[in-house]
C-alpha cells in the first residue's frame, strides 16, 4: 500500500470517526461506533461473492484433498460392494365386492383408507408370511442363506475384527444348541434376512402395492417377490375360509343354546299363568275386562241417581209452592194429571156457567161441585202418588250403586292381589320374546353363511408377476461416482468454510475496521529468513517493499491529526511477541535516515529488547537510572552510527516498572526530551494483562497497537480495545506485523499483498 493510498484512506476513516464523535443532538439520526460493530453504511451489505471465491480459492488445497478422500472411499465401496438385483411384482387391492348373493361377508373386504392397505402392507412384511415363502422354498437348504453349506465362501472385512473384539472382552462362546434350536435360529435369520431385503411401498393415489426383494441371484429374486405375492392372496383366502368357519360353528352353538333358552323362557310364562289364573281375552286378561266394565256401571249408576235426586228436589220444591199440583204436573208431564187437570176446567167452566144461571143452591151446581171436589182429590192422590214414585226411584238406584261399588272394591282386591304376578309375568313375556327374536336372526344369519362358504374369493390379485431383472439395481457405478463427486465438492467446500470460521486472526484491513471500528495505519510484510532482522533491512534496503511500508504507517501517524503533528509515539499490541521492537527500531531508523532526529525509548521494564538488538550500542545508565535518580538525559542515550537513529535502552527486571513509567519524572524526562528531538518512540510492554503502559499512553500523542497477522485471536484485541475503553484511551489505529505476501495476497484487493503485487516493480529488494 502506497502513502498517498494509505493516507487518502485515513482522511476518509478521519472524516467517519469525527462524525461519529460529534454529540448526539446534532446527529438524531446516528450512533456511535461500538467495539465489533459495523459502520453503518456497510451494516446491510450484500454478500460479497468475490470474497467467497477468494476464500474458497485460500483453501482449495484442503477442498481438492477431501474431494479426493471422498472419491477414494466411494471408490473402494463400487469394488468391495456385490451387485444386487431388484425383483418387483405388483398386487391391486380389489375393492369391489362381487354379489352372487345379497349376503353380508363374515370377513368384510377392505376399504380405501389409507390405513387399511398400510395394514395389508404389514401382513405382507411379518415374519409369518415371509417365514412360509423360506419354508415352501426350502431356502434354508440354500447355500446362499445358509452359509453353513458354502464353506468356499471368504470371510468378511469385519469377521476378523469382531473375533478380535470378543477375543479382547472376553466373551465366552455360547453353547452348542441342539439341532432344532440350531434348525429354529437358521429359519429366523433367513428370515431377518429377507424382511431386510423386501421392501412393500404403495402407489400415490392407487390401491397397487408393489412387492420389492434385491438379492445378489436375479432369478432368486423374481421367484421370491412371486411366491411371496401368492402366498399373500393365499393368506386372504385361508383367513376368509377359517373365519366363515369359525362363524358357522359359533353360531351352531349358539343357537342350540338359544333354542334351550327360548323355551326356558315360554315354560316360565306358562307356569306363570297357570299359578296367578290369569286368562288372558282379547283386550287383556279376563280381571282387567271386569274392572272395566264394573267401574263403567258404576259411573253410569251414580248418573242415574243424580238424575233421580234431581227430578224428586224438583217436584218437592213445587209441591209446596201455592198451586203446585198444576206447576207439578207440568213438570212431570203426567198424563193422568193432565187428563184430571183437564176434567178439572171443564168442571169449573161448568160450575161458574150453572152459578151464572142457577145460583150457587141449585142441585145441579151442588152436584158439579162435588165433582170438582172428587177431581181435586184424584189429583192430591196422583201427585203424592208420583212424589212416592221418585223417591222409590231413589233408593233403588243408590242401592244399585252400593252393589255395583262393592263389586268394583271386590275386583280392585282381587287386581291388587294379582299384580305382582302380573308384572313378573310381563317381565318373562318380554324375555321370551327377545330371545324369540334373537334366536330367529342368529337362525338366518347360520343359513346365510352357510351358503357362503363356497363363494369366498381374495381381496387381492396379481397384475404384474416379478421378472428376472436385467441389470443390478445397486449399486449404480456411473450415478454413485457422480454423487460420490457431488458430496466430495460439497464437503471440500463445507470444509473449506469451516476452516475459515476457525481462522480467529486477522488477515485485511477491513477485517480489523469491521471488528473494532479503528483505522488500519498499515502492514508489514514478513522477511525471509535469510533476510535478516527488518531494522537492518530497512537501512540496507531502502527502497524495498518493508521500508515503504515503515514510511506509509509514519505518513499516516502523521496525518491522523494534521493540525497537531505526533511527536511521541507509543507502540503497544496484545499480546508478547508480536513484533512492537522490531518495528519501532525499523521505523526509528529509517526516520532517522531521512534527517529526523528521532529518539527511540525501550519502555518496556520487564523484558527490554533494545539492548539485544542494539549490542554494540550499550550506555551504563539506562532508564530505570534517569527515572530514579537526578541524572542527565545525554548520559543514559546512544547514537546508532548507521541511521544517526538514538537510542535510550533499559536494564530489565525492574519490580517498580508501572510506577516508574507512570511518575512524575517520566512526565518530565519526556517533555525535557520532546525539545531535544523531533520524534520520540516508544517501545512499551502488551496492554493485556500488564498495567505498565496504561498511564504511559495518556502522555503521547499516538498510540499504535500492533496485532501478528493471521496469529494474533480476534477475541483477544478486542478484549484489548475494551481495556483502553475503560482507561478512557483510544489507539490512533493499528498495524498488521509479518503480513505474509503470497497469503495475504489471496485475500484481494482489500489486502496488502494484492498492492503488494501491484507495485512490486517500484521496489527494489
Amino acid at each position: 500500500m502506497s502513502p498517498l493510498q494509505v493516507i487518502a484512506h485515513l482522511n476518509e476513516k478521519r472524516l467517519f470517526m469525527r462524525t461519529q464523535e460529534q454529540p448526539l443532538d446534532h446527529q438524531p439520526n446516528c450512533q456511535s461506533l461500538a467495539i465489533g460493530q459495523q459502520p453503518f453504511e456497510e451494516a446491510e451489505q450484500d454478500i460479497d461473492l468475490r470474497e467467497w471465491l477468494r476464500k474458497l480459492n485460500r483453501r482449495r488445497g484442503a477442498i481438492i484433498g477431501i474431494f479426493f478422500l471422498v472419491m477414494a472411499c466411494v471408490t473402494l465401496y463400487l469394488s468391495q460392494t456385490i451387485p444386487l438385483y431388484n425383483a418387483q411384482a405388483q398386487l391391486t387391492l380389489d375393492l369391489r365386492k362381487t354379489n352372487v348373493t345379497n349376503i353380508e361377508d363374515v370377513l368384510a373386504g377392505m376399504s380405501s383408507e389409507a390405513g387399511v392397505i398400510g395394514t395389508e402392507m404389514d401382513i405382507i412384511r411379518s415374519s409369518s408370511l415371509v417365514g412360509r415363502v423360506v419354508d415352501q422354498l426350502q431356502l434354508s437348504q440354500d447355500p446362499a442363506f445358509n452359509p453353513a453349506l458354502n464353506p468356499d465362501k471368504k470371510p468378511g472385512l469385519l469377521e476378523p475384527a469382531i473375533v478380535w473384539f470378543k477375543h479382547l472382552w472376553n466373551i465366552a462362546p455360547a453353547e452348542e444348541p441342539s439341532p432344532e434350536e440350531a434348525a429354529l435360529r437358521l429359519r429366523r435369520s433367513i428370515v431377518e434376512r429377507l424382511q431386510g431385503n423386501l421392501k412393500v411401498e404403495q402407489r400415490k393415489q392407487t390401491n397397487t402395492i408393489t412387492i420389492s426383494i434385491t438379492l445378489p441371484d436375479p432369478k432368486r429374486a423374481a421367484q421370491l417377490a412371486n411366491t411371496l405375492a401368492e402366498l399373500y392372496r393365499t393368506d386372504q383366502l385361508e383367513a376368509k375360509f377359517e373365519a366363515t368357519r369359525q362363524a358357522n360353528e359359533w353360531l351352531a352353538n349358539r343357537l342350540q343354546t338359544m333354542r334351550i333358552e327360548v323355551q326356558s323362557a315360554e315354560q316360565a310364562v306358562k307356569k306363570v299363568r297357570e299359578q296367578g289364573n290369569i286368562v288372558q281375552g282379547k283386550g287383556g286378561t279376563i280381571l282387567e275386562q271386569q274392572l272395566s266394565d264394573v267401574n263403567g256401571q258404576l259411573v253410569a249408576a251414580q248418573v242415574k241417581i243424580s238424575q233421580a235426586e234431581a227430578r224428586l228436589r224438583g217436584a218437592k220444591e213445587m209441591f209446596g209452592r201455592s198451586g203446585g199440583i198444576e206447576s207439578l204436573g207440568e213438570v212431570l208431564n203426567s198424563s193422568v194429571i193432565q187428563s184430571l187437570r183437564s176434567a178439572e176446567s171443564e168442571l169449573r167452566r161448568k160450575k161458574a156457567e150453572l152459578g151464572q144461571r142457577y145460583g150457587d143452591k141449585h142441585p145441579q151446581v151442588i152436584q158439579v161441585q162435588a165433582e170438582l171436589k172428587d177431581v181435586q182429590n184424584k189429583l192430591q192422590e196422583e201427585a203424592n202418588r208420583i212424589l212416592q214414585n221418585l223417591e222409590n226411584e231413589v233408593r233403588v238406584a243408590r242401592a244399585a250403586e252400593t252393589t255395583l261399588q262393592r263389586s268394583l272394591n271386590e275386583l280392585q282386591l282381587q287386581a291388587g292381589r294379582t299384580m305382582d304376578t302380573e308384572l313378573q309375568l310381563r317381565e318373562l313375556e318380554r324375555q321370551a320374546d327377545s330371545s324369540r327374536t334373537l334366536y330367529q336372526t342368529f337362525l338366518s344369519r347360520f343359513q346365510e353363511t352357510k351358503e357362503q362358504e363356497d363363494l369366498q374369493r381374495p381381496d387381492a390379485r396379481i397384475i404384474s408377476a416379478a421378472e428376472v431383472p436385467r441389470g443390478p439395481s445397486s449399486p449404480q457405478t456411473r450415478r454413485t461416482l457422480a454423487l460420490g463427486a457431488l458430496a466430495g465438492l460439497m464437503l471440500g467446500v463445507m470444509g473449506a468454510l469451516l476452516l475459515e470460521s476457525l481462522d480467529r486472526g486477522f488477515r485485511t484491513s477491513d477485517q480489523i475496521e469491521q471488528a473494532t471500528g479503528l483505522p488500519v495505519l498499515g502492514m508489514i510484510p514478513l522477511l525471509g529468513d535469510n533476510e535478516g532482522s527488518p531494522e537492518a533491512y530497512a537501512v540496507s534496503k531502502p527502497f524495498s517493499a518493508l521500508a515503504e511500508s515503515l514510511r506509509a504507517i509514519r505518513t499516516a501517524i502523521h496525518m491522523a491529526n494534521v493540525d497537531r503533528p505526533a511527536k511521541t509515539i507509543m507502540v503497544t499490541s496484545s499480546l508478547p511477541g508480536e513484533g512492537k521492537s522490531c518495528l519501532c527500531a525499523a521505523m526509528g531508523r529509517l526516520t532517522a535516515l531521512s534527517g529526523t532526529k528521532t529518539l527511540l525509548i525501550d519502555a518496556d521494564l520487564r523484558r527490554p529488547s533494545l539492548a539485544r538488538m542494539f549490542p554494540d550500542l550499550q550506555s551504563a545508565t539506562k532508564l530505570e537510572d534517569l527515572l530514579q535518580d537526578e541524572i542527565p538525559a545525554h548520559q543514559a542515550i546512544v547514537q546508532d552510527p548507521e541511521s544517526g537513529l538514538h537510542l535510550l535502552c533499559a536494564h530489565g527486571k525492574t519490580p517498580l516498572a508501572a510506577e516508574l513509567l507512570g511518575s512524575q519524572r517520566m512526565q518530565a524526562l519526556l517533555e525535557q526530551l520532546e525539545q531535544e528531538f523531533d520524534l520520540i518512540i516508544l517501545d512499551t510492554p502488551p496492554i493485556m494483562g500488564i498495567s505498565d503502559a496504561w498511564t504511559l499512553a495518556r502522555r503521547v500523542d499516538a498510540l499504535v497497537h500492533l496485532i501478528h497477522w493471521a496469529e494474533t485471536p480476534r477475541e483477544t484485541v478486542r478484549s484489548s480495545i475494551r481495556q483502553l475503553e475503560v482507561l478512557d484511551l483510544r489507539p490512533t489505529g493499528f498495524v498488521l506485523s509479518m503480513v505474509n505476501m503470497q497469503q495475504q495476497r489471496q485475500y484481494g484487493y482489500g489486502g496488502y499483498g494484492y498492492y503488494y503485487g501491484k507495485y512490486k516493480h517500484y521496489y527494489h529488494d
